[in-house]
């Protein structure tokens, strides 16, 4: 065998052993609609396009990445932590070929960044990469804070930028706003709950449920407003602002909750499966937006970090 014909035989197997990068596209088009049919709506292919797929895909791995259900899949425990790598990989091969522009690449400059708890523990992390990535010259520096503190912040002078959830952003007016996500509100509740079997669920059917209450980041008043807007009145076993111990009580059946997509992992630290449930009442979803005075200039650096965090918002 030649040198070369080795060369391409090589090749060829190594393509064999990793996944194609539709087969990411459709395994988390699948993950992120928990329906085959919606995958393949989503992507524009066959759903035995989406099947076999998927099933290659899982034979390569040598695990199930879901587990198929009467109204749909859901991520297995392998599925879900392979779902995370997959999404780390399509978003870096799309800005891969998205490189910045020379002015952008030069920009030096420091800017002050401030990010309430839930932002830095879900959001802040990808956009910090992209940003690195994006402007290498660029300092970012990034201080964690309630809303309310990076309000002061802002009119201070200390933060020339605040990322947080904006959904019930007071005094709109003093500020410019950009959404960098709108993520859906849904139902947790533990796997071998009653209510697990239902397609969606209304507040109604909550009337007697336990209910676990997060309190971090003004999600208690959010929240109290959308009971408020429904006159539904939860029984509020427990209040915590601890997300692993919320996962826990959930996941055990302790009780239920109505949390955001971006916070939502299907397993509990003890190994425990939680499901999410679309409400047929109105809830709203939870924004994320970056924000800054409206007396203040735009420097450059500013800027780029507005377009960087909110592209393709």
């Amino acid at each position: 065998m030649t040198i070369a014909s080795f060369y391409i035989l090589s090749l060829i197997l190594i393509s064999l052993m990793l996944p194609t990068i539709r087969q990411l596209e459709f395994f988390v088009a699948t993950a992120e609609t928990g329906q085959i049919s919606r995958a393949a709506a989503m992507v524009n292919v066959t759903q035995s396009s989406i099947t076999i797929a998927i099933r290659r895909l899982e034979d390569m791995l040598g695990y199930a990445l879901f587990t198929r259900k009467s109204h749909g899949v859901e991520l297995t425990a392998q599925g879900e932590s392979f779902l995370r790598h997959a999404q780390a990989i399509l978003s870096a091969l799309h800005e891969a070929v998205e490189p910045p522009t020379e002015a952008d690449s030069d920009i030096s400059d420091t800017v002050n960044l401030a990010v309430t708890d839930t932002i830095s523990g879900y959001y802040l992390p990808t956009v910090w990469l992209r940003l690195s990535r994006l402007h290498p010259r660029l300092k970012l520096v990034v201080t964690e804070a309630s809303r309310a503190q990076i309000e002061d912040g802002l009119l201070t002078g200390a933060y020339d930028l605040g990322l947080a959830l904006t959904s019930n952003l007071p005094n709109p007016d003093r500020y410019h706003l950009r959404r960098a996500m709108s993520s859906p509100r849904n139902l947790w509740l533990a796997a071998n709950h009653p209510l697990a079997m239902r397609e969606t669920v209304g507040f109604a059917d909550l009337e007697d449920e336990n209910y676990i209450l997060l309190t971090m980041d003004e999600h208690e008043n959010t929240m109290q407003n959308v009971w408020a807007e429904h006159g539904f009145t939860p029984n509020i076993l427990f209040k915590s602002q601890s997300m692993e111990a919320l996962r826990s009580m959930v996941a055990h059946g302790m009780g239920v909750s109505i949390l955001s997509d971006m916070v939502f992992r299907s397993w509990s630290l003890e190994g425990q499966r939680i499901l999410r449930k679309p409400l047929s009442d109105r809830v709203p979803n939870m924004d994320t937006g970056i924000f800054w005075l409206r007396q203040t200039p735009m420097r450059a650096a500013s800027r780029a970090i507005v377009d960087c965090i909110c592209r393709g918002s």
